[in-house]
């Protein structure tokens, strides 16, 4: 089953291409989004509550202020993981900006809403004033990337007999538990990118009840 951080982001990618709002309340779900009024929606998908402003009032319970008082700020972007907070301004107690964490690495990828883009997903832009984040609760959950991908309900043909079943979406890590025949259908929840240059489909399986994954073709072309 996807992890709360992958929640989090499933809920954000799923919103990629809605306008940005200005309307007081910070957007209408499904529909438009602020920058704030977007990461409290999605800590809501995954059945968690956070304050709904990012940070005019640190010091007095906004989101940059519960990542602070967690014990979970950073400003070392490696650090930060899927599903974390990051908030841009002149500092930690005065930013005007926040966006959520989709992709980890050396320079993570966010997705957020700005007025000239709506919400979109990009690298996070250092330079445009970014001054820490991470995650705002003392229970940070466990790291769990294997099921992280993008939403989908939708039934593929398997095109060549004895398609292997992995139980990780990777051809180098993944152990292979199941094969599939030419012809027969298989109904997934998600794509995952892979480590190999595979595009992964996701599913649970229906005796195991795990985490079950085959591959579509290279991620180019595989949706």
């Amino acid at each position: 089953m996807p992890s709360v951080r992958d929640k989090i982001v499933n809920y954000c990618r799923s919103k990629i291409g809605c306008k940005y709002s200005t309307i007081p309340s910070g957007g209408v779900e499904g529909l438009s989004y602020n920058c704030s009024f977007l990461s409290t929606c999605a800590y809501k998908a995954a059945g968690l509550s956070i304050p709904g402003w990012q940070g005019h009032q640190n010091g007095d319970g906004s989101q940059s202020d519960w990542v602070y008082r967690a014990g979970n700020w950073t400003t070392n972007p490696s650090e930060l993981k899927p599903g974390d907070l990051v908030f841009f301004g002149e500092r930690r107690t005065n930013t005007g900006h926040v966006g959520i964490v989709s992709r980890a690495g050396s320079t993570p990828y966010i997705i957020d809403s700005t007025p000239s883009r709506g919400v979109a997903e990009r690298k996070l832009p250092i330079a445009a004033g970014f001054v820490g984040g991470g995650w705002p609760f003392a229970d940070v959950p466990e790291d769990d990337t294997d099921t992280e991908g993008f939403p989908v309900n939708k039934t593929v043909t398997v095109q060549s007999d004895f398609l292997r079943v992995r139980d990780k979406p990777s051809t180098k890590t993944g152990k292979e538990v199941a094969r599939y025949s030419e012809g027969d259908k298989v109904t997934i929840d998600a794509y995952v990118p892979g480590d190999d240059g595979y595009m992964w489909g996701h599913y649970i399986g229906r005796t195991s009840g795990k985490d079950r994954y085959i591959a579509l073709g290279f991620m180019e072309n595989a949706r």
